[in-house]
């Protein structure tokens, strides 16, 4: 039987490679026509199939690149409905904000106030603003004899002598409004905030306009005085650095992924032609994943931009298991056509189940409450059963069509042989040192937190990155939660009872240490009254009677300027107020937690306005943990669905159950080791389990397949069985997984986290994947071998595809 395994042994009969009595290879009738059938018409096949393709692949011209932040939410979403309500009511999130760090570490000097004020005036002058809120034009209210005037703190810095600007400044680090929203406490950091009035249908080219003026703008600032700074934040330059990075992404990834894939073919199965052949079959793929993508009408966003990645480091795996088994008859002097014969006859069945397996493991991310998410799984399973349909109908045409060399040098040099002899003879403590090792590593898992705010979504190589930090650090935190406060019984907000519990709302926000800034419009009530009465502390308080503070808001609303109305604050019919709450960044956990614990204060204290917060940084809080409970549902889906799938293929529940082992446990351990090293994921670590559970398949299917075959077919020892599997398929098991691991690694240069995080997360997972298979499972298999192999069956009832 060493024959068998053994290297320099002579190749076996074609006629007996994995195979009964059921035909020459064991295969079904239909299998084996459709095997002859590609041989027979080669160049037909490729030529139809390439064909029917190309019609496929011209669905991608439809695609659309999609941008925005409300791409992540289905429309349904109950987080994405309140945020709606909310932007109908009281005018979208959509802003830019202008960060400005004073370096000599005072705003309030005369140049770097004249330069505040000319930001402030030219903002107004940005496409599609609709807003400006500034230190310099925050309104203050004063009384001038019996006149109220209500005039921005600021506008002509350049008249101001240094003890009117001391006056000033102590003015603006007294007001609460200012200081922790637009005024950092040392006033070093100020921020210009322009809200901007966007049409939905033309969001994308009009976020883009108003962004391109905003960096205009922040240069010609920085160009005009040395001593500033000026950062970009807010929610339209996050969309636009996201729909930035997304072409980036497209436009480089693939091209580097390209030349990573030549490189590892060329120097892995050593045939200038191969890497040619398999080249082909990847654009094919992804012509037919992308294609589905432009006819299913799904526009290219910034996560399922990585289809095409993906798509071509599968297509890879599935043409080096054919060139592997096709170049080693080759190399042995076998004729091309029968080499090709083989290398078909050996790798179909395999490879038909590894990408049905691989394709139920995409389709399980239908499960994510993330759109992007769910159409990266549908176009990545399109994509993988079309690198199937290319690998079996058009690439035989290939090979059969270009002068590959009889004596091409094929071997990978990978020392397969000498592997399974250290895994033989160290069987024991690979077996019990790995299992301790996954129990320790993956008990680690729960303490990984998530955090999904968009606001650490980009890498340090992006502008707004710095934005963000800055915000956080100096002048008040990224994230805000958002309160639409109803009158009591639906009455006015002027209700002295109502003002009174939105007031003691307000307090208890600023009470709590994750609070930077609140705002609200019962600060501007307070002043108001202190002002009609002679300015007097003791009447900063809200107004006794319905009729006053009907008063002062009629009085408000009629003395300011053009666009500082409080339409952001009052809704339209005067019966309700918004409260927004700026908090420093919280993780996900954290600021859903914060949310809980004040709307139970609501409940418990002012019951007649308990309300829920919304806002973006609390929807994609709340979507990333439905995300991680979603996607376990899918992957328990996912892990029946593909279980069955074995089950059936290798007509065996308890290999059916063995192959469960090697498959869970990687996305475990990588995960378990991320909570050791890094500690914290993104929304990118709920859909690693089910991107990978489809591709570990791949590995522990073909390894299985081959254990199997020689233990019934030819009859060979467990330690034997495990030797010819190593030498089999071991070296292309290996390059398939160093050219996924690597295809997925590219995706670290994203410079959107949640491609790069499930980029790495991925790689890590498919490297402990060939790790566990090839020094684990030979030691779980050779110890559950009597359980699994009970007895050798009859040859002539021996009908396994295997």
């Amino acid at each position: 039987m060493a024959s068998l395994f053994d290297k320099r042994a002579p190749r076996p009969d074609i006629a007996h490679v994995g195979m009964g009595d059921k035909g020459a290879t064991g295969l079904m009738p239909a299998q084996d026509r459709f095997i002859n059938l590609i041989l027979q018409y080669p160049l037909w096949m490729l030529t139809i199939n390439a064909a029917l393709v190309a019609v496929i692949a011209i669905g991608a011209s439809r695609l659309q690149v999609e941008t925005g932040i409300d791409i992540f939410f289905a429309d349904d979403d109950p987080n994405l409905l309140a945020q709606r309500s909310l932007d109908e009511t009281y005018g979208r999130e959509d802003n830019i904000l202008f960060i400005v760090e004073a370096v000599n570490g005072d705003i309030f000097t005369p140049e770097n106030l004249i330069s505040l004020v000319a930001l402030t005036l030219e903002a107004w002058q940005m496409p599609n603003s609709r807003r400006v809120d500034s230190v310099t034009n925050y309104l203050y209210p004063t009384v001038d004899g019996d006149d109220i005037i209500i005039a921005p703190l600021l506008d002509k810095a350049a008249q101001l002598d240094t003890a009117k600007i001391s006056g000033i400044r102590d003015l603006a680090l007294s007001e609460d409004a200012l200081v922790g929203r637009l005024l950092s406490s040392d006033a070093a950091v100020t921020g210009v905030n322009v809200s901007l009035n966007l049409n939905l249908r033309e969001k994308a080219g009009e976020v883009d306009e108003s962004v391109s003026f905003a960096r205009q703008l922040a240069a010609q600032i920085e160009n005009s005085n040395s001593n500033l700074r000026v950062y970009l934040a807010g929610w339209a330059v996050t969309e636009q650095t996201l729909a930035e990075v997304t072409t980036e992404d497209s436009s480089l990834l693939i091209p580097v992924l390209f030349v990573v894939v030549l490189v590892l073919l060329a120097f892995l199965l050593r045939s200038p032609f191969a890497s040619l052949c398999t080249v082909i079959v990847i654009l094919l793929s992804i012509a037919v994943g992308m294609g589905f993508a432009g006819w299913a009408g799904v526009g290219l966003n910034s996560v399922n931009v990585s289809a095409p990645t993906i798509i071509m480091t599968l297509a890879v795996a599935d043409c080096v298991h054919i060139f592997s088994a096709f170049l080693r008859q080759l190399r042995e002097g076998m004729p091309k056509r029968r080499a090709l014969e083989y290398g078909l006859r050996d790798t179909l069945y395999p490879i038909a189940l590894t990408s049905v397996t691989t394709a139920l493991g995409f389709l399980s991310m239908n499960f994510s409450d993330s759109p992007p998410f769910a159409q990266l799984g549908n176009v990545a399973a399109v994509g993988v059963l079309g690198a199937l349909w290319a690998s079996v109908t058009i690439l035989p045409g290939l090979i059969l069509l270009l002068p590959f060399r009889t004596k091409e040098g094929v071997s990978t040099g990978l020392p397969m042989d000498g592997l399974a002899r250290f895994v033989l003879s160290h069987q024991a403590w690979l077996r019990w040192g790995f299992t301790a090792s996954i129990v320790i590593i993956v008990s680690f898992i729960p303490r990984i937190d998530l955090n999904d705010d968009p606001s650490g979504y980009f890498s340090e190589a992006i502008p707004l990155y710095h934005a963000i930090n800055m915000i956080d650090s100096r002048l008040s935190g990224s994230q805000s939660i958002h309160y639409s406060i109803e009158a009591i019984d639906g009455e006015s907000i002027s209700d002295p009872d109502y003002l009174e519990q939105v007031a003691k709302f307000v307090n208890w926000l600023r009470e709590q240490p994750e609070v930077t800034n609140v705002e609200s419009f019962t600060d501007t009530l307070k002043r108001l009254n202190q002002v009609m009465h002679d300015n007097s502390q003791e009447w900063f308080r809200l107004p006794d009677s319905n009729e006053m503070a009907s008063q002062y808001v009629l009085l408000y609303e009629i003395s300011v300027p053009y666009g500082q109305d409080v339409t952001h604050q009052i809704n339209a019919s005067k019966s309700a107020l918004k409260i927004s709450a700026t908090v420093t960044n919280q993780q996900s956990s954290g600021l859903i937690a914060f949310e809980e614990r004040t709307r139970l204060w609501l409940e418990e204290n002012t019951p007649d306005i308990a309300s829920r917060g919304t806002g973006q940084s609390l929807s994609f809080a709340n979507i990333g943990l439905r995300n991680i409970h979603s996607m376990l549902y899918g992957s328990l889906v996912a892990i029946i669905l593909i279980s069955i799938c074995l089950i059936i293929a290798f007509r065996s529940i308890k290999f059916g159950i063995v192959s469960l082992i090697p498959n869970l446990f990687p996305a475990f351990v990588t995960l378990g080791l991320w909570s050791i090293f890094v500690g914290e994921v993104n929304i990118a670590a709920s859909v690693v389990f089910s991107i990978t559970l489809g591709i570990i398949v791949d590995d522990t299917t073909h390894f299985l397949v081959r254990y199997r075959q020689a233990r019934l077919i030819h009859s060979l020892s467990a330690e034997d069985a495990i030797r010819y599997t190593f030498n089999s398929v071991g070296g292309a098991l290996v390059t398939t997984s160093v050219a996924l691991a690597a295809g997925f690694f590219v995706l670290v240069a994203s410079d959107f986290s949640v491609n790069s995080t499930s980029g790495l997360l991925v790689a890590l997972t498919i490297f402990m994947a060939i790790l566990l298979d090839l020094l684990w499972l030979p030691t779980l298999l050779i110890k559950a071998d009597r359980w699994l192999v009970q007895r050798k069956p009859d040859q002539d009832q021996l009908e396994a595809p295997v």
